[in-house]
């Protein structure tokens, strides 16, 4: 039989691909949202619980684990320690409790499945799954990097467990609102933004800021760079505000979180103004896209600015320059300068799907010109959105090609 790459040889790969593998996944369910819209679903799907499905796998099966590999690759770099196999077990746990979701989310959404007469929330409870093997990554992070230095990258990091942390107690926080029969709007959009936008913007931004600086040491010890995380790290706690609905939240509130809106905003083009200069090319893409929703967000501070981007159509578009723009291109970037070229192909590809996808955007926007609005920008945006995973699937099948021609028969 022939055998696969060691995984010494590429430290935590097989983790990063493995959530590659439910991007994959995760992006024809994208398009099959976007086709359904058009054509209809098939099997008596519902947008709502497809469009679940999509972003539960995309923030969990995908960035979730691929972050804790290339973490887990890259720490000895920066702690001055071995290679840790203690990360295996929550990336495992991560990778297989996001798909566990994925079927539960994309039949019954956050409802409850009827499993012999009894109503059984699996997808909430394979969701909380996902928290648990969040909890066992800290645990094991901590135990790795207690008494160790804390350079630059290592602080990211920390900050990013601690919102990761933060975010889970949003999730708990809207179950046990929702057992307890609360049906207080504020509080339930409380723990919900707690839980998403932290977890956007805490975990996912600032860990994968953690990974850029480890493979551009230079730029970690600017004053700049130093200054950019603390107004990054002091904004986060509130931002999760700005993503409410305005008609609930009160106006001395929404201004808090307006505030750190503000420094977070600032911190992270902070960041572009470190890295743009000294990073190498392959990062202008991602970095371009973070700061277009750095500057967006600063827009949206405003609340007569706030509700026309809203009636414009423009919150699909800035999640997707967030996260396919910066956070999933950011990650095929970072692999790919971990493990090589070889190791990880087509970052160019994805790049260009993934700009193809976000142009697609556009036109479902009012910022469109009416003339040329009409039923091709559905068909447009349905067949760019199979980019992405074309490309993630051409990757898995080129890693896999080149690492069977590369290892030698053995008899089993």
């Amino acid at each position: 039989m022939r055998i696969i790459i060691k995984d010494k040889t590429y430290p935590y790969r097989w983790g990063w691909l493995s959530a590659l593998a439910i991007f994959v996944l995760a992006g024809t369910t994208g398009a099959l949202m976007r086709f359904g819209n058009i054509y209809g679903f098939p099997w008596g799907l519902q947008f709502a619980n497809v469009r679940h499905a999509h972003s539960h796998l995309m923030y969990f099966g995908w960035v979730t684990p691929a972050l804790m590999s290339l973490i887990a690759a890259q720490l000895p770099a920066v702690s001055g320690r071995p290679l840790s196999a203690r990360f295996r077990l929550p990336i495992i746990m991560a990778l297989i409790s996001g798909l566990l979701a994925y079927v539960p989310f994309l039949l019954y959404g956050y409802r409850p499945a009827i499993i012999n007469g009894n109503q059984i929330p699996l997808s909430v409870i394979f969701a909380g799954l996902n928290i648990v093997a969040w909890y066992v990554f800290i645990w094991h992070y901590w135990r790795e990097t207690r008494g160790a230095a804390r350079n630059y990258p290592l602080q990211l990091w920390d900050g990013a467990l601690v919102f990761l942390f933060f975010a889970s107690l949003g999730g708990w926080g809207l179950a046990i609102i929702t057992r307890m029969g609360i049906e207080d709007p504020f509080w339930s959009l409380a723990f919900t933004h707690i839980f998403l936008d932290t977890f956007a913007f805490g975990w996912f931004l600032l860990a994968l800021l953690g990974l850029i600086y480890t493979s551009n040491p230079a730029a970690a010890g600017s004053r700049l760079a130093r200054i950019s995380i603390n107004l990054v790290v002091i904004g986060m706690p509130v931002i999760f505000i700005l993503g409410m609905p305005q008609h609930v939240v009160p106006p001395g509130l929404h201004w808090l979180g307006a505030l750190g809106g503000l420094l977070v905003a600032a911190g992270l083009l902070g960041h572009i103004g470190v890295l743009w200069p000294l990073a190498g090319r392959k990062w202008k893409v991602p970095l371009f896209f973070l700061g277009l929703t750095a500057v967006t967000l600063v827009a949206t501070l405003i609340p007569s600015a706030a509700r026309w981007a809203t009636i414009a159509g423009l919150r699909i578009p800035y999640l997707h320059w967030l996260l396919l723009g910066f956070v999933t291109l950011g990650l095929v970037s970072v692999a790919q300068e971990k493990w090589g070229e070889a190791a990880i192909p087509g970052r160019r590809w994805m790049t260009l799907a993934v700009i193809l996808l976000i142009i697609s955007l556009m036109p479902l926007t009012s910022l469109w010109p009416p003339f040329l609005r009409g039923v091709w920008t559905r068909h447009f945006n349905a067949w760019a959105s199979l980019g992405p995973a074309l490309v993630g699937a051409g990757i898995l099948i080129t890693v896999w090609w080149r690492d069977t021609k590369k290892q030698p028969k053995t008899n089993s």
